[in-house]
């Protein structure tokens, strides 16, 4: 079984890609000039009611797991294929708490060990594949992708786990609705070092447009004062701080302000906003995920929760308000390069200090980086 969650890229002859029309050369060029594109993190692989009583196989960040359910309704992660000859573990079946391989019958749990054949022969203990450590969030399911060739067998605990939200797990916040937006062409890293780029709010987000479209409202901008601060305690967490008012024709409305706390925890690929009405109206919680299914190539997906006392609709409307501005980023992002050494103004936000907080999750780099 393949799951919609996490998309295959899919290119026809003519190099499209998700409908856009791609350069192979511009896009090896472009790719050359950021940083990997994998790095480590939780990833969502899908939603939890994607993964039920068969075993399925997704392919991300470089990756080709099969995700399985065992008998006590945990998600497991190994690796797709089984090391005894190869076949694609999903296309078996799930045994109790192990995923049955379809060629020969090997029995494989959790934790990547190989506990049975078909013939009823003793395992050989030697006999593992590599095993990913999960977690289920809020109704998403994220795996730990680690770089290396890590020893098989049960995967080592990850440097963080993620933070999750009382709120949401006593039900104070109810789910109130999701969106897949599909494939974006970027790097992991734009998204993140989008947040302290100070001076493009007002050129990219300064007009409001119509909720989940992109048809500017007439009349209308908005102001941002944005901050970013890396967390004092959490070293893989970095906030965003975003202060919006509307202004019509030039003049501040009185009462329309907002503010948006945002966590980004890891290297963009979870981004969590907690957004608070200037009248007191209700809380509103948006999580955004990227999913990196190819180099330059993200799997955006939404999902977002609210007070009892903010409806529906509205959390809709605040949360279509988001999307719409950061649309206005994706087609700059797909065309642009990394610059290693950007020529930066007085005005520029704090760039370099947020690309020394990204860093970390390239360990390998900068162990042999501090070894030289």
């Amino acid at each position: 079984m393949i799951t919609g969650g996490v998309q295959a890229l899919r290119r026809s002859p003519s190099g499209r890609v998700g409908g856009r029309d791609l350069d192979p050369i511009v896009e090896s060029a472009r790719e050359a000039s950021y940083p990997p594109p994998y790095p480590e993190a939780w990833y969502v692989v899908g939603r939890s009611i994607d993964f039920g009583d068969r075993p399925t196989f997704v392919q991300c960040v470089g990756n080709q797991w099969v995700v399985f359910r065992d008998a006590s309704g945990h998600a497991q992660v190994v690796d797709a294929y089984c090391p005894h000859l190869g076949a694609n573990l999903a296309d078996g079946d799930v045994q109790g708490d192990s995923v049955e391989c379809p060629f020969h019958g090997w029995k494989i749990r959790g934790d990547g060990c190989v506990i049975g054949h078909a013939n009823g022969g003793e395992p050989d203990p030697r006999h593992r594949t590599r095993s990913w450590a999960v977690e289920e969030l809020h109704g998403w399911v994220l795996v730990y992708h680690r770089h290396g060739t890590a020893s098989e067998g049960p995967a080592p605990e990850p440097p963080y786990r993620l933070e999750r939200l009382a709120a949401i797990d006593d039900g104070a916040l109810l789910w109130r609705g999701e969106h897949d937006a599909g494939l974006v062409h970027m790097h992991l890293l734009e998204f993140v070092e989008n947040s302290v780029d100070f001076q493009h709010f007002a050129a990219i987000h300064g007009r409001l447009r119509i909720p989940w479209t992109e048809i500017p409202v007439p009349g209308m901008r908005i102001h941002h004062e944005a901050t970013w601060r890396r967390d004092e305690n959490q070293k893989h967490v970095c906030w965003f701080g975003n202060d919006a008012t509307l202004e019509f024709r030039g003049k501040q409305i009185e009462g329309s302000g907002a503010h948006a706390d945002v966590r980004l925890e890891g290297p963009g690929s979870i981004i969590r906003f907690d957004f608070s009405l200037s009248r007191g109206s209700g809380r509103v919680v948006l999580y955004q995920s990227h999913t990196p299914i190819a180099p330059l190539t993200q799997h955006v997906r939404f999902r977002w929760f609210s007070d009892a006392s903010v409806p529906k609709p509205l959390a809709s409307f605040i949360v279509g308000n988001w999307v719409s501005q950061w649309r206005q980023d994706i087609g700059i992002w797909e065309n642009k390069i990394y610059r290693e050494k950007p020529m930066l103004t007085r005005g520029d936000g704090p760039i370099h200090q947020l690309r020394r907080w990204y860093s970390q999750f390239y360990p390998a780099a900068a162990a042999a980086e501090a070894a030289e």
